[in-house]
């Protein structure tokens, strides 16, 4: 128990800290900003968007963040006026003038001020003022929207407390019917007493001070929780209506997204998929699906293209792997207007060596200006002794067929298997799925078996089990059910190894059996192939930025052999400078040191000569490279070291000297130019 209470106790002071940091982050924002936080939107903003406001450092970010917020609200984005905003600014200065008279608040304070901000007028105000023995009261009648989980009609009610102050929100089951009679003339027992004293002085306020639902008829005495469930959800409507991820992904990727694409955020459908091959390798399959298709015509066909930078990051925060690519795709008018209500699913790949990682995609339409993005975390293992059920793909189909020359999106042997986001089929289709079983050794291959169960509602409604020894390259178990004479609902794929009548290991997947006539398959678009030479390639240098750089220099040594470009020359140059393999280098990179060689030939051979002590070889590429493509603080540093070598004492300190008023916050090295000047 005092451990509980300790744990309690620190939590709570962690919760302490945090809010009590954001108060005094929101104490120093701008008044502007303050009071558009605090006052204007604060009945719309949700915790996410607030969160990523107060982390803003700059007047322009608040700025753009504040356009982005009212976009995301906007019910006709494609036009110049912002119709909800315009509303919301309507009701909120109405609400000022008129709902705060007599308060001493602002209208946006009271209760009224907040539920006409976020519902707008009623349809209709009935008034209870001038009736001796009941308090002031007034009923707001509105239409509701099953949509939005409110009922087709409802009553907010206000009433003034003990007949004083500002009118305040009525719950029939936090007060009753007696919190409307004044004691002072009638000394009502209890509820009941309460609404008979009621209906005698006003019926029709004693019916709805039961429920503020019209339809629904309560005895007196009774708890009504439906009204207080209305009242929350009338409350939370604006949060509700709201997806606030663009919040989160904006401030992510603020500073990998220019300007124009800040504001315009669309919401897309991912997905991802792992699976690892004989290699040792896993292939990251992914797919997105965005709501919507900005296409640019061009000449006869239209255009349609995504560029997408993905990162992979380690727990401390370092690059391991970041790619940039383009998924393009062209339309003719017949394919444009065949499309209609399908989506498209944009599909790529790319291999990743095991470990635990983040995985960070921005994905932006240059057409359109807008952009989405998807985070996740990936646990790879590089390999486990217990027997193990992987991710179970769901597919609507399956093509026997294989891209020559590389691995596409979503393949296995033999062929490409079929996914998309909404995992909805029809009685008509198969469901086909796959995953991965590791772990198997020994006579446990022989013995184990797979068993999937299909389950509607926690009910199997089919069962199956089968032997391993059909099992695919990989160890990737495909199997297909087909759908017909299943009834439209719910379903759960239940996916077991089982031996010795034991389950090893289990996974499951979800989705819909529709009936809807309207369901269409995705438009699949994927342009990525992994070849072995990229295989090689990719994975060398993510062991690179691993450090691991005795495999680094093993497997790009291989891809270099395969490919001998420049792209695998400087990768494998600049293993082996890292495993101190100083004469290699040179002969892998020379050749390619040409004019125009780009800059990272010209830095890896001005390291390389100075590593070897070859200063003034060294120091002719550190000027080139500064001459060719501006100042960099490194390349100046190591140009100082070599001047310094060859004694040229003058000219290294002026060199340092200028490093350090392009950044000032290298100690060590004033410390150097402080004593130099000394002697």
């Amino acid at each position: 128990m005092v451990i509980k209470s300790f744990k309690f106790k620190t939590l709570t002071s962690l919760i302490l800290v945090f809010f009590t940091c954001l108060f005094l982050i929101a104490s120093v924002l701008p008044e502007r900003y303050r009071k558009w936080l605090d006052e204007e939107v604060v009945y719309l903003i949700t915790p996410k968007e607030k969160e990523v406001f107060l982390k803003l450092q700059t007047d322009r970010e608040r700025e753009v963040f504040i356009e982005a917020f009212w976009k995301q609200r906007d019910p006709t984005p494609e036009t110049p006026q912002n119709e909800f905003r315009e509303e919301h600014y309507r009701r909120f200065n109405y609400a000022n003038e008129y709902l705060g008279r007599g308060t001493g608040q602002p209208g946006w304070k009271t209760d009224q001020g907040r539920i006409y901000i976020i519902l707008g007028p009623p349809n209709n105000i009935e008034k209870y003022e001038d009736i001796d023995g009941v308090y002031p009261a007034q009923i707001w009648f509105y239409y509701g929207d099953p949509k939005s989980n409110l009922p087709p009609a409802f009553n907010i009610i206000f009433f003034k407390k003990e007949g004083t102050g500002e009118y305040i929100l009525y719950s029939p089951s936090d007060y009753g019917p007696q919190a409307l009679v004044a004691d002072y003339m009638y000394n009502a027992r209890d509820a009941r007493d309460a609404y008979q004293k009621l209906y005698q002085l006003s019926p029709n306020l004693a019916e709805q001070s039961l429920s503020l639902i019209p339809s629904e008829r309560m005895a007196p005495g009774i708890i009504n929780l439906a009204s207080n469930r209305l009242l929350a959800t009338v409350l939370s409507l604006p949060q509700r209506k709201i997806e606030d991820a663009y919040a989160q992904a904006w401030f992510k990727f603020k500073d990998l997204i220019e300007v124009e694409y800040s504001t315009n955020y669309i919401k897309a459908d991912f997905e991802i998929w792992t699976r690892q091959d004989n290699q040792g390798n896993y292939l990251v399959n992914y797919f997105f699906e965005p709501a919507k298709l900005s296409v640019e015509p061009d000449g006869s066909n239209y255009l349609v293209r995504f560029d997408l930078n993905g990162r992979i990051s380690d727990d401390q925060g370092k690059t391991i792997y970041q790619f940039n690519r383009t998924l393009p795709l062209t339309l003719t008018r017949d394919q444009l207007t065949g499309i209609g209500q399908r989506s498209i699913s944009f599909q790529d790949v790319f291999p990743l060596i095991p470990g635990d990682y983040n995985f960070d995609l921005l994905v932006k339409n240059p057409l359109s200006k807008e952009f989405s993005s998807y985070s996740c975390r990936l646990t790879l293992p590089s390999g486990s002794d217990r027997p193990q059920v992987g991710k179970v793909l769901l597919a609507y189909d399956f093509q026997p067929s294989s891209p020559a020359g590389g691995v596409a999106p979503f393949t296995i042997e033999p062929g490409q298997i079929l996914v998309q986001a909404k995992k909805a089929y029809l009685p008509s289709d198969h469901l086909i799925f796959c995953c991965q079983l590791s772990g198997l050794k020994g006579d446990l291959r022989s013995e184990a078996r797979l068993r999937y169960q299909l389950n509607q509602e926690d009910k199997p409604v089919l069962s199956r089990e089968e032997k391993l020894d059909s099992l695919g390259p990989d160890d990737i178990f495909t199997g297909q059910i087909p759908l017909n004479g299943s009834r439209p609902g719910y379903y759960t794929l239940a996916v077991e190894l089982l031996a010795s009548n034991q389950v090893l290991s289990s996974a499951r997947a979800n989705f819909e059996l529709s009936d809807s006539s309207g369901l269409a398959h995705p438009v699949i678009v994927s342009k990525a192939l992994v070849s072995p030479e990229d295989e090689l390639f990719q994975t060398g240098l993510q062991l690179l930025n691993s450090n691991r750089v005795q495999e680094a220099c093993q497997r790009l040594s291989r891809a270099y052999a395969a490919r001998p470009d420049l792209s695998q020359a400087i990768a494998y140059g600049e293993a082996l400078f890292r495993n101190n393999d100083f004469q290699s280098v040179l002969t892998v990179i020379k050749p390619f040191d040409r004019p125009e060689a780009p800059a990272e030939v010209v830095s890896l051979l001005g390291r390389t000569y100075q590593s070897i002590n070859e200063f003034s070889q060294a120091a002719v590429y550190y000027e080139q490279y500064l001459n060719r493509f501006g100042l960099s603080v490194e390349i100046m540093n190591y140009l100082g070291t070599c001047y310094f070598q060859l004694g040229d004492k003058d000219r290294a300190l002026a060199i340092w000297e200028k490093s350090l008023s392009l950044d000032a916050g290298q100690d060590r090295l004033k410390e150097l130019v402080r004593s130099l000047k000394k002697n």
